[in-house]
């Protein structure tokens, strides 16, 4: 065979396992890294590129710029507690300001990795309003914190609504996606 010949060829596509294809494998749905992640469906889907299943107790802090693009910085903090300390959220807060200044994030994303199912519990939901809190003065917003359990990623925080972004202060942005009765309602 010649050279000229082997270039000429197709290579073949490998036999479909029965498994069925893998996202990453294809280019049609593989998550581009420097894309806008613009609302919380953006953000589930860039976060299950990356971490898709939980592996062990851990925080991820995720850093995007104005335009919402991804910066190539990530914060896994492994062995947190059950129950958020919150003199040491403010003081993680505190140094996420430091980070974001330098780098110039306009947003952080924060996803609660943990082993078990995606049903949210008393301390997830103290995680989540411990962590959302850490944008209140500084120059940075809270996006949807999400959970990563072993079913996969799901938001964690879904009583903020469905628009996904909160501005500095805590207050929340208007939305163009429709907004859902429990939304609103916070039952006990």
């Amino acid at each position: 065979m010649t050279l000229t010949s082997v270039l000429d060829t197709t290579p073949a596509r490998p036999p479909d396992d029965g498994i069925g294809a893998r996202d990453e494998c294809d280019p049609a749905r593989a998550v581009d890294p420097h894309a806008p992640v613009r609302d919380v469906a953006d953000l589930v889907r860039h976060v299950e590129a990356i971490v898709p299943v939980a592996v062990r107790r851990q925080l991820w802090t995720l850093f995007f710029d104005d335009d919402d693009v991804p910066l190539p910085l990530m914060v896994p903090l492994e062995g947190i507690p059950e129950v958020p300390d919150t003199s040491a959220l403010d003081h993680y807060g505190d140094a996420l300001a430091a980070v974001a200044t330098e780098f110039g994030a306009g947003t952080v994303a924060f996803v609660l990795e943990r082993v078990g199912a995606a049903s949210c519990g008393p301390s997830d939901r103290r995680w989540a309003e411990g962590l959302r809190a850490l944008g209140r003065g500084r120059p940075f917003e809270v996006r949807p914190v999400l959970l990563c359990g072993d079913d996969g990623v799901s938001v964690l925080d879904a009583g903020r609504g469905t628009g996904g972004r909160t501005a500095r202060g805590g207050v929340p942005q208007a939305s163009s996606s429709p907004v859902r009765l429990v939304d609103i309602v916070r039952l006990p």
